[in-house]
């Protein structure tokens, strides 16, 4: 990688960082793009040069943070199977990720209150998802784990075949975005675990409607 490349992706990152911890303690109405040049260590006039605007830097840093959160939830699932000494039905599978990731949300209210409804970002929406990517270069530290690709390949192990996946996910993603929002930060109208069981219940019935029957 050259110099001139490296320092790209550096500044990128910087106002990436910076603006996610602004945003996550200020807010987003109340940071300004000067807040997030100074914070980055680059001049106002820098940051046009990487986003378009306040309203840019915050999507693409909710495409890449809702995107590395289904990526743990893979790696996390993959070493929950190989310890796991009994096997798990496809819709166990499915509430193993979604409890993972509503685990996480519930560790971290800043993150919840910034991604707000919108963790299917990380699946559907277009665009790099890291400056490493936007790029084009491949140090290790760009994304790896494509989730609908992992959704697929743990389905096919499975011998499932689902009437249509991107509906599913699209579907189950909804549901922790909307109901996690206001469990996590207003504790309404129950608490998180009090709504678990439902909310697995939900789980287990939009899987199981969504496999097709031989």
């Amino acid at each position: 990688m050259g110099k001139a490349l490296q320092n790209k992706i550096q500044k990128r990152t910087a106002l990436l960082d910076s603006a996610y911890e602004l945003f996550t303690t200020l807010g987003f109405s109340k940071t300004t793009i000067r807040e997030i040049a100074d914070k980055a260590g680059v001049a106002k006039g820098t940051f046009y040069l990487y986003f378009e605007d306040k309203t840019d830097i915050r999507n693409a840093l909710i495409r890449s943070k809702a995107s590395e959160l289904l990526q743990n939830a893979c790696a996390s699932m993959d070493e929950y199977i190989s310890t796991c000494p009994e096997g798990l039905d496809t819709a166990d599978k499915f509430i193993y990720i979604i409890d993972y990731i509503v685990d996480l949300l519930s560790d971290n209210a800043a993150f919840v209150g910034f991604i707000s409804k919108h963790l299917s970002w990380g699946l559907f929406t277009k665009g790099p998802r890291s400056p490493q990517e936007y790029y084009g270069v491949d140090d290790g530290t760009s994304p790896v784990i494509d989730f609908e690709d992992y959704i697929q390949k743990m389905l096919d192990a499975d011998n499932v075949t689902i009437r249509d996946l991107k509906v599913l996910l699209f579907n189950l993603l909804g549901l922790i975005s909307s109901t996690t929002y206001d469990l996590i930060l207003y504790k309404e109208p129950m608490s998180l675990e009090e709504f678990r069981p439902h909310m697995h219940q939900a789980v287990r019935l939009l899987v199981n409607d969504a496999i097709i029957s031989d």
